[in-house]
């Protein structure tokens, strides 16, 4: 299946952003999406909302008015998935598919590329890796997070279960079967287009500098910490 073919089947184009999210495949038939009354009870349960200017009961309405000037939002890629909106929605509706499907259709259009740059290289490193390792750079902005004494707590957790008299942690080798997901999927030939319009995108902005977004599993890696 080609990466046109995955797009077109997982975002159907409507005449609308209302009918384009609703033909989703992230999106179930029971979304409330044209029932929204903008109570903002989404926006003030949202954690994302109370730390940044992310708004998604302003973004459901420009979704339902069919202002495409939402993609152009940055703010568009605050949320976090965490569905808080949509639990506490009373018309059964959810700002968080939404953004997956708007995000998309940014992605689509070459917008908000510089989001994922960080993300691009995950696919082939947990390929390379699977799940027992994780990438220097988010390890590093979760100790950045939660604080160093998190780290050490992490790396002690061995000997804290021993002590515990718990059974050692282990992974399977999943690793074929990651890299079998993510061929079978086309995730690798959208990562290819993805990083082609980043670059593009960027050496727009440095002038036509020559920038090396093509090189995938560049973070060597670290043990991962799972409690």
């Amino acid at each position: 299946m080609s990466l046109i073919q995955i797009e077109e089947y997982e975002t159907p184009p409507g005449k609308t952003l209302v009918e384009t999210i609703k033909a989703s495949i992230r999106t179930s038939e029971t979304l409330g999406l044209e029932r929204c009354i903008q109570c903002g009870a989404c926006t003030a349960s949202c954690p994302a909302a109370r730390f940044t200017d992310y708004n998604p009961r302003s973004l459901v309405k420009s979704v339902l008015e069919n202002n495409r000037g939402v993609l152009e939002l940055e703010t568009l890629w605050n949320c976090f998935y965490c569905y808080t909106c949509q639990l506490r929605c009373p018309r059964g509706n959810s700002p968080a598919k939404l953004v997956q499907v708007l995000r998309q259709l940014a992605l689509n259009e070459g917008k908000g590329l510089e989001n994922m740059e960080h993300f691009l290289d995950l696919g082939e490193f947990f390929a390379a890796h699977g799940i027992s390792r994780l990438p220097d750079y988010y390890l590093d902005k979760m100790a950045e997070a939660f604080g160093e004494s998190w780290i050490e707590f992490k790396k002690k957790l061995p000997e804290l279960r021993k002590e515990l008299e718990l059974e050692p942690l282990y992974i399977r080798d999943e690793r074929l079967e990651i890299r079998g997901i993510l061929e079978g999927t086309g995730h690798f030939e959208r990562v290819k287009k993805l990083k082609r319009g980043l670059k593009e995108s960027a050496t727009k902005k440095k002038g036509k500098e020559e920038v090396n977004f093509e090189k995938c599993g560049r973070y060597s890696g670290k043990e991962a910490f799972i409690v």
